[in-house]
């Protein structure tokens, strides 16, 4: 690499931050691309990573590497205490696909790869232990190297070390207990369909593998009985599983291992809390997983890095970057309402909330230009996505 800063460093190799530094050094930019670890490649007994994502259209084309996925053509969404149901279809839009469900570890290997073997990208392994800001740099302090760049992006996640580092507050926008993730193998094929079954205690979604009958699984409820479900052996876990989705894909005929963890919404009170330093993914906004939204929100804030960049100098210099941050501050800001808005509807218990519901649903279902309206916007074609 030649000498003098870089034009950005991009701190966190998972798919958001890769992605931002493989764009941007595709653009002609000078980039280090820092995490603790290179991205490893999981395969449990089923043959998958139990860490899956379904990134839209858009999002797996932006990401500009080939990795298996598998299609979402048609999405079916119920609850268990009522008799309307809705369902999307990609045809409906002309489209492949609503949605690609791809392993994260794959995915993150993949990306890193492709930074090293580009020109324009510096790839480095190491903890971030410190952080400093000059009038024309920024220092990242990574193992014991120093690097300097005209910009840091933080996309080092939910616990971000460059966040905590740089003293940026974090506004809380609600827990939402817990969610576990594991891959099951069903008696009957998916057929490139995803399910959502809202219940009492949560929403439970099935999403297609390549395997025609392997689906991902997000389970989410309180923190006790995710831990109960952890800890159920295989068949008592396929049994309650196959209960609480009415054995939509049944019978169940085996699991993974169950992969727990903590559901908050969250989000910085700024995503560029100084000239050089922009926060985006994880790092800036964490929502809750029941439609899927979270990483495709963070590759939509990668992607538009480039639209603000174009033929910057200096990509740190004063007020570059307050208006991306209002736009996509406003864009999680509504993402996180949403579904607490969701959450909250479906949460509510009693015969006029259930008949409510059933109502909305079924009218939403008969009526295709609203259907088509929401399917742009939870692909990013929509207006919102587009102008936010």
């Amino acid at each position: 690499m030649a000498d003098g800063p870089y034009d950005a460093i991009v701190v966190g190799a998972g798919l958001v931050g890769a992605a931002a530094a493989l764009a941007l050094g595709r653009a002609g930019r000078r980039v280090a691309l820092v995490d603790r670890r290179r991205p490893a490649e999981a395969r449990g007994r089923l043959g998958f990573d139990v860490r899956t994502v379904a990134l839209t259209p858009a999002g797996l084309e932006f990401l500009g590497v080939d990795v298996p996925d598998a299609r979402i053509r048609r999405m079916r969404v119920w609850e268990e205490e009522g008799t309307g149901h809705i369902e999307f279809d990609s045809a409906a839009l002309g489209s492949d696909a609503l949605a690609h469900v791809v392993e994260v570890g794959a995915t993150s290997a993949a990306l890193w790869r492709a930074a090293e073997a580009l020109d324009g990208v510096d790839v480095r392994c190491g903890a971030v232990s410190g952080l400093s800001e000059g009038a024309a740099a920024m220092q990242v302090s990574v193992g014991d190297a120093a690097l300097f760049g005209r910009l840091v992006i933080a996309a080092d996640g939910a616990e971000s070390e460059v966040r905590r580092l740089a003293g940026v507050e974090l506004l809380d926008r609600g827990d939402f207990d817990a969610a576990l993730a594991t891959v099951v193998r069903t008696g009957r094929a998916h057929g490139d369909a995803a399910l959502q079954r809202f219940g009492r205690h949560g929403p439970l979604a099935f999403l297609p593998l390549p395997d025609a009958h392997c689906s991902a699984v997000i389970w989410s409820q309180d923190r006790t009985a995710t831990e109960r479900l952890c800890a159920l052996d295989d068949g008592a876990f396929l049994a309650a599983l196959d209960a609480a989705s009415e054995g939509a894909l049944g019978p169940l005929d085996a699991v993974d291992r169950r992969h727990a963890f903590p559901l908050a919404q969250r989000l910085v009170r700024d995503f560029n809390p100084r000239p050089r330093l922009l926060f985006v993914g994880d790092a800036a906004h964490t929502v809750h997983p029941l439609a899927g939204q979270g990483v495709n929100l963070g590759i939509e804030d990668a992607a538009r890095l480039l639209d603000v960049a174009e033929g910057a100098a200096d990509l740190g210099r004063p007020n570059l970057w307050r208006g991306f941050a209002r736009r996509r501050r406003a864009r999680a800001e509504a993402m996180v309402a949403l579904m607490t808005a969701l959450r909250s509807a479906y949460g509510y218990g009693g015969p006029v909330g259930r008949w409510l519901r059933n109502v909305g649903v079924r009218g939403l279902d008969t009526t295709p230009a609203a259907k088509r309206w929401l399917i742009r916007e939870a692909m990013g074609q929509g207006v919102l996505a587009r102008t936010l």
